[in-house]
């Protein structure tokens, strides 16, 4: 084979190696303008995420707060019941935890199952 043949096949070589590395070049592109969309996508996903958060932490206070509030007024309205039904029993020193058993006010025990 003479120089000019390989010349020309080098020439060729070289002609496809430049279009393989300009198709790669403009995948490339695309790829990263992909990622750059779905990387502003998910910091935009996550600032909703973290607004999202602060909403059911509102609500979740509100709600415990509703609870306790709920709680306290039943047990307030359990200690009246409670002085009621059993007059000579001191239920000051009373909790949620504790019952009035043969008229001593004693504290809950664990269930056993």
């Amino acid at each position: 084979m003479d120089w000019e043949q390989k010349l020309g096949k080098t020439e060729a070589a070289l002609e496809s190696k430049t279009d393989e590395c300009a198709r790669l070049t403009t995948a490339n592109a695309t790829i990263q303008a992909k990622v750059q969309e779905l990387t502003s996508a998910l910091a935009s996903k996550d600032q909703e995420m973290v607004a999202q958060d602060a909403n059911f932490k509102v609500v979740e206070d509100k709600l415990v707060g509703e609870s306790a509030s709920s709680f306290a007024e039943g047990f307030a309205e359990a200690f009246v019941q409670a002085a009621c039904v059993n007059p000579g029993i001191d239920v000051s020193g009373c909790g949620p935890l504790h019952e009035v058993v043969d008229g001593k006010l004693v504290p809950l025990e664990a269930s056993e199952e």
